[in-house]
């Protein structure tokens, strides 16, 4: 009995974390929570009751996820986020992978791009493409971290080893002794971003692609790449741009995507209304709410007018019913958010703690960015999620969970003093 105490004492004195946490980024990520749940059950009821026969089944179906993502939070909060700069990350990453060829293969032939995207573990439906953002910025980081002086390297020189780092585990020795360059660490990183991409795309998840590969390309920058391999990045992302605006029909076998960018590039042309109807009426949305609102649970745009109003397309109802003051407090809490990340980022102790929060907040930045620009019309339908207010049982959990994340690296960070 006592050794088993001991070990006990080992592993809490080993893993668990101490130091308060910053309670302030803790606040306003319960803030953004209550108000987006509240407004999911008010932007869905309607449809889940026509639907579902049930008005409060998204509702409750969140609730119940969120409470895991809650246990997630406050787990990870308490356990030292150094654990993941280890081989832990190689597993989770393993992990990652195996579920999404495993929602690839096992949906193969079926057709249906929805459900291309989910697994089913147990009876318990799961989206891998979720835990796939988290597992590609566990990666950068820790391969960021082991490339250090490679990618610090100055120009044409190769990173010398740093032998008061031989008591690296030997993967991580071989990482160093065999990718000696900046080029060949920004290739590596490049090519595990371009990996899950192309696993998620062959899901059909266009979205999440696009997100992971927004945030390969910004954690990319901020290992410190020279410019001129950032460069080459850039211009290949605007090249693939170019193309698609030039010549839309080379997104032919793409199905969903070709119609929603040619109709939003023939935006005038009524072979397209059907793919712009859930746009327009998002726009009507936005129209309608003026400066105050019309009032929570008021909406008419959620009246089926907006399919699934729940999940992507939630701020229009948002601005509908709480208007345009109320759409700003939103974004201010988001910014909030992400600036309070960047701070427990810039005071982390550590390099590794500084990447993992800055990859989290990033995400969370460009999520809802793209998401404002969807529904705002500026860009194409991507079909991006609103972090804290869309409807995705998976995506509450994850998300959750990176804030658990943060907070660990918080109360390694002076700005929680």
């Amino acid at each position: 009995m006592s050794k088993v105490k001991e070990k006990l004492r080992y592993l809490y004195d080993g893993y668990v974390i101490r130091g308060s946490f910053d309670f302030v980024f803790l606040c306003c990520v319960l803030l953004l929570f209550t108000i987006g749940i509240i407004m999911m059950f008010s932007a869905g009821y309607v449809y889940a009751e026509y639907n579902k026969g049930n008005a409060t089944v998204f509702f409750t179906s969140q609730l119940e996820k969120a409470v895991l993502g809650f246990a997630a939070m406050i787990i990870l909060s308490k356990i030292d986020y150094r654990i993941f700069n280890s081989f832990l990350t190689i597993i989770i990453n393993i992990g990652a992978v195996g579920l999404l060829f495993y929602a690839l293969l096992s949906n193969l032939g079926s057709g249906d791009q929805d459900t291309s995207r989910w697994v089913y573990i147990f009876g318990i439906q799961f989206q891998p493409s979720e835990l796939a953002k988290f597992a590609i910025i566990l990666l950068m980081s820790y391969l960021m971290c082991v490339f250090q002086a490679q990618l610090r390297a100055p120009a044409g020189k190769k990173a010398v080893l740093n032998f008061e780092r031989d008591n690296l585990p030997k993967y991580e020795r071989f990482l160093f002794k065999h990718v000696r360059g900046q080029k060949a660490a920004c290739t590596v990183l490049a090519l595990s971003v371009g990996f899950y991409c192309g696993l998620v795309l062959l899901e059909k998840h266009y979205s999440a692609a696009i997100l992971i590969m927004l945030m390969g390309i910004s954690m990319l920058w901020l290992s410190g790449t020279r410019g001129r391999y950032f460069a080459i990045v850039l211009s290949l992302m605007a090249l693939v741009v170019t193309v698609v605006l030039l010549k839309p029909d080379i997104l032919s076998g793409f199905g969903f995507a070709e119609s929603r960018i040619m109709a939003f590039l023939d935006k005038d042309n009524p072979e397209y209304i059907d793919a712009r109807r859930q746009t327009v009426n998002g726009l009507y949305a936005i129209g309608s709410g003026g400066l105050f609102g019309v009032g929570l649970g008021n909406s008419k745009q959620k009246q089926l007018y907006i399919a699934e109003p729940h999940n992507d397309f939630i701020f229009p109802v948002v601005i509908e019913e709480l208007g345009f003051i109320g759409a700003a407090f939103i974004l201010c809490l988001f910014a909030f958010l992400i600036y309070r990340g960047y701070k427990i980022a810039i005071r982390s102790k550590d390099y590794f703690g500084s990447l993992l929060v800055m990859g989290i907040m990033i995400q969370i930045a460009l999520q809802v960015i793209i998401n404002i620009a969807v529904v705002t019309d500026m860009i194409p339908n991507t079909g991006m999620a609103l972090p804290f207010f869309s409807f995705g049982g998976t995506a509450i959990i994850v998300l959750l969970a990176e804030m658990g994340v943060v907070l660990s690296v918080s109360r390694k960070s002076s700005i929680s003093k």
